[in-house]
C-alpha cells in the first residue's frame, strides 16, 4: 500500500498543515469501530389501554357487510429479508460506548437508536478494499472530526479531495489498526455520487467537550457482516438486568418416576414413595435448572442456602412395581435398596405437576450460588407472547361469539403489538414479514420496569 504522506500532496501542501508531520508505512492494516444497523423502524406509539366491553360493543356478528372484516395478510406487513435477519439482531443489540483519546481530550461514541435524524451536510467515503462506507453528519461534526492543533483553514472552505486526504491523515492512528484487523487498505475519498445498493445503517454519536454529534454510517450488507466482530470488540452487549421478568419458584416435596401401566394402575388410597422427600424440608425448583433446599420454620420456608444450579447428570430411578390388589388399599413397593445404606436420590429433573418425571436434585450447599455479585440466568426460559390486545366480555357475548363474529382491536395488527414475558406486558413491537413466515420487530423494551406496554 503506498504510504500516506503529512507532507507533499497532504493538506499540509494545499493550505491546510501538516498533521503532526505522520506518515505511514505500505501495508499497513487494521483496528476500528465501524458497524452498521440494517433496516429501518418506524416507531409508533400508540396506547395499549384495554377498552371494557361496555365503553362500545365488543363484538360485531356475522351479520355485519361482507367485506367489512378484512384478514391480516402477509402482504400488509413490513417485509424483512430473511438473510438478513441475524445481522439486524446483532446490529441492533444494546451496547456499552467507546472511550478514547481525541488529542489529548476525551471522547466518546454511542451506538443511537435506528431511525435517528441526521443532517447530512457533509459525507465521506471510506474505502475498505474496494468497497465503499459513506460517513455523513453535520457540519460541526465535521469540523469536530477534523480537528489538529495544526489546522489552520475550516474545512468547509478547502476542496473536498483535499478534505479526503486530510482526514485520512488525522484518522491515521485509527486507521492502520483496523487495517491489519480486516486485513484490507482504508482509503479516504470524496463522496460518491451513485447510491450503493443493499444497505445497512449505523447511527453513531460523537461526544466530545459536552458536544454531541450524531453520525450515519451507512455500507453493503456484506462489509457489515464482516464488521460484527469489529463491532463487538469496540461496542460490547451491555446485558440488562431484566429485574421486571417475573419467574416461577417451584416448592416441592418430592418426586417419583412411574411407567405408565403403574399410573393406569393407581387408585385412591394407594401410596407412592416419594424420591428425596425429607419430613421437614422442600426443594426449590426454578425451571429445572437452579435450586436449593429450604425447611419449615415459624414464620415459613427457610432457605438451607443461596440459590445454585441443579446437577444436569442426573439417572432416572428404577420403576416401582404396582401390586395385585386385593382390597381397596395397597402399598407401591419401594425401590430395590440397599438396607446398609441411604436410598439412592433420583437423578432425573421433574416437574412436581406430574410425578412421571423427576425433579432436579439440588444439594443443600450448591457449588454455583447464584449471588448478586454475577446472577447467571442466561439459560433460564421465559415465555414471550405477541399479544394484540384485550377485550373484557360478558359471559352472554361470548355465549353469542360463533363462526363469523368479529371481535373489534384497538389498533391494526400490522402496527403495534404487546410484549408479554411471562405474563408483564414488558415491551412493543410489531408484525413483520420474514419470507412467508411471521416476526415481530422490537421497538420498546423495558426488561426492569415491565412497565413498557402498559402506558
Amino acid at each position: 500500500m503506498p504510504s500516506r504522506r503529512a507532507g507533499t500532496g497532504t493538506p499540509a501542501s494545499r493550505s491546510l498543515p501538516r498533521a503532526g508531520g505522520r506518515c505511514r508505512a505500505a501495508g499497513g492494516t487494521g483496528n476500528g469501530r465501524d458497524a452498521t444497523a440494517a433496516g429501518r423502524a418506524d416507531v409508533t406509539h400508540l396506547s395499549t389501554t384495554s377498552r371494557r366491553a361496555s365503553a362500545q360493543p365488543s363484538t360485531i356478528t356475522a351479520d355485519l357487510a361482507p367485506g367489512r372484516a378484512m384478514p391480516l395478510s402477509l402482504a400488509s406487513l413490513p417485509a424483512m429479508a430473511s438473510d438478513r435477519l441475524a445481522l439486524h439482531n446483532a446490529l441492533h443489540v444494546a451496547r456499552q460506548p467507546l472511550e478514547f483519546d481525541w488529542h489529548g481530550r476525551k471522547a466518546m461514541l454511542r451506538l443511537l437508536p435506528e431511525g435517528t435524524a441526521i443532517d447530512q451536510a457533509w459525507s465521506i467515503t471510506l474505502d475498505l478494499g474496494g468497497e465503499p462506507l459513506l460517513l455523513s453528519g453535520s457540519a460541526a461534526a465535521l469540523d469536530r472530526l477534523g480537528e489538529h492543533p495544526d489546522r489552520r483553514r475550516d474545512l468547509r472552505e478547502v476542496d473536498r479531495e483535499l478534505v479526503a486526504m486530510w482526514l485520512e491523515v488525522v484518522w491515521l492512528e485509527w486507521l492502520e489498526p483496523l487495517e491489519r484487523r480486516l486485513e484490507v487498505d482504508i482509503h479516504l475519498r470524496p463522496a460518491l455520487s451513485a447510491p450503493m445498493e443493499r444497505l445497512a445503517r449505523l447511527c453513531i454519536a460523537f461526544e466530545i467537550d459536552g458536544e454531541t454529534h450524531p453520525l450515519a454510517l451507512d455500507l453493503p450488507v456484506a462489509i457489515a457482516e464482516r464488521l460484527l466482530p469489529t463491532l463487538d470488540s469496540a461496542f460490547p452487549a451491555r446485558r440488562a438486568p431484566a429485574d421486571g421478568v417475573v419467574a416461577t419458584l417451584r416448592i416441592e416435596s418430592g418426586a417419583q418416576t412411574l411407567t405408565l401401566g403403574e399410573w393406569r394402575s393407581l387408585r385412591a388410597g394407594d401410596v407412592v414413595m416419594l424420591d428425596g422427600a425429607v419430613a421437614d424440608g422442600v426443594r426449590l425448583n426454578l425451571a429445572d435448572r437452579f435450586g436449593c433446599r429450604a425447611r419449615f420454620s415459624d414464620t415459613g420456608l427457610r432457605a438451607d442456602g443461596p440459590l445454585g444450579a441443579s446437577s444436569p447428570d442426573r439417572a432416572p430411578n428404577p420403576s416401582c412395581e404396582a401390586p395385585n390388589r386385593p382390597g381397596k388399599e395397597s402399598v407401591m413397593s419401594e425401590p430395590p435398596v440397599d438396607k446398609s445404606t441411604p436410598p439412592a436420590r433420583s437423578e432425573t429433573p421433574v416437574d412436581s405437576s406430574a410425578s412421571s418425571t423427576e425433579a432436579p436434585d439440588v444439594d443443600s450447599s450448591p457449588t454455583d450460588p447464584l449471588d448478586s455479585a454475577g446472577l447467571n440466568l442466561d439459560d433460564l426460559p421465559v415465555q414471550l407472547t405477541c399479544e394484540l390486545g384485550r377485550l373484557e366480555l360478558s359471559l352472554g357475548e361470548l355465549r353469542r361469539l360463533g363462526e363469523g363474529s368479529v371481535l373489534p382491536l384497538e389498533r391494526h395488527p400490522e402496527r403495534a403489538v404487546d410484549l408479554v414475558v411471562n405474563g408483564r406486558r414488558m415491551g412493543r413491537g410489531r408484525l413483520v414479514a420474514i419470507g412467508d413466515a411471521v416476526g415481530v420487530q422490537v421497538e420498546r423494551l423495558a426488561l426492569d420496569e415491565g412497565r413498557a406496554g402498559d402506558d
